[in-house]
């Protein structure tokens, strides 16, 4: 049977290499350095792309904390920061920012990025005007 964890989970570490999970079922678990965890309460984590959650290589525990009220928060505080940083991502990947990042790629010229003379390219969504392609002419004199 597979439980279905949430990307953070609390953990109670009970003895070495056993724990109970946040549905109370004792589960064994494995650490990257191959050491048991000190008995208490963690935060385990996995990270996004991992779509069954076990307690193997691919978890991290954070920990270990005395009480599971003290796991709690830093379960909510790491919350917090992961959603900022999915946040933050998805602005990144804006409609105007993909636009804008076409565009430079396709104003490339010979690996070096084209300099607009006012600073250089700049995303639309910062209030700064689109760049205007400058054409060089070289003039020979007769």
């Amino acid at each position: 049977m597979e439980a279905d964890y949430d990307i953070f989970e609390i953990v109670s570490v009970f003895r070495d290499f056993w724990l109970i999970d946040a549905e109370s079922y004792q589960r064994r678990y494995c650490t990257s350095h191959g050491k048991a965890l000190a008995p208490g309460y963690y935060v385990a984590n996995w990270p996004d792309d991992v779509r069954v959650r076990r307690f193997d290589l691919q978890a991290a525990f954070h920990g270990p904390f005395e009480s599971r009220e003290e796991a709690q928060a830093a379960l909510e505080w790491m919350r917090g920061l992961w959603k900022r940083s999915k946040e933050a991502a998805a602005k990144a990947l804006s409609p105007t920012h993909v636009a804008n990042a076409g565009r430079n790629r396709a104003n490339r010229h010979k690996g070096r990025q084209i300099d607009w003379g006012w600073g250089g390219w700049k995303p639309w969504a910062t209030g700064f005007p689109p760049p205007v392609e400058r054409k060089i002419v070289k003039a020979t004199l007769q």
